[in-house]
């Protein structure tokens, strides 16, 4: 990844940027279990495309995680068992929006840090799901030392002096922009 690649990446968020910035800031305002307005803005923002008993299981399990902590292990096992579904990328979701220093596993970050999650055909997913997760927090916290993520975060912050995020989550942002297409 290289300068103009970070720039062209700035210009390309603003509007997720702001979706991101309003979840984070109605987080702990309200119910998100209930606020219907809560749930569309961040089904747009992560792409959820589930049915609405789907929904209810995982922003009941959010709102429960916020007084409860519960860590990726748990929340991934909780939907599986709640859904019937191995959710990695959105369990993941779920703990970066309750704790934005954590990463979210998604398929074009995932191939930057050459990782990938299990097939559906592989024995132990759940667990190596989590193994793939911890591998990323890894790969995550050695990556924000390297100086092309100073340079993104200081882009980031002249770009959106605005924006009171993470240095993971600009990371984050700026890699998923990144990706090859």
């Amino acid at each position: 990844m290289n300068e103009p690649d970070i720039d062209s990446a700035l210009l390309k968020i603003e509007k997720g940027l702001r979706k991101y910035c309003w979840i984070q800031e109605h987080l702990h305002r309200e119910d998100v279990s209930r606020s219907r307005e809560f749930q569309k803005t961040y089904n747009g923002f992560y792409r959820v495309r589930r049915n609405a008993e789907w929904q209810d299981v995982y922003f009941n399990l959010m709102e429960m995680a916020k007084t409860k902590p519960l860590d990726f292990s748990q929340i991934i096992s909780d939907l599986r068992r709640k859904t019937g579904r191995l959710e990695a990328s959105f369990a993941s979701k779920l703990v970066a929006t309750l704790h934005p220093d954590r990463p979210v596993i998604d398929r074009f970050v995932l191939e930057y840090f050459s990782l990938r999650l299990p097939g559906h055909y592989e024995m132990d997913r759940e667990a190596k799901a989590v193994s793939v997760y911890e591998a990323l927090i890894s790969k995550y916290e050695t990556f924000l030392t390297l100086p092309v993520a100073r340079i993104i975060c200081e882009k980031f912050k002249a770009t959106y002096p605005w924006a009171h995020i993470t240095d993971l989550k600009k990371v984050d942002l700026i890699l998923w922009q990144t990706r090859a297409t």
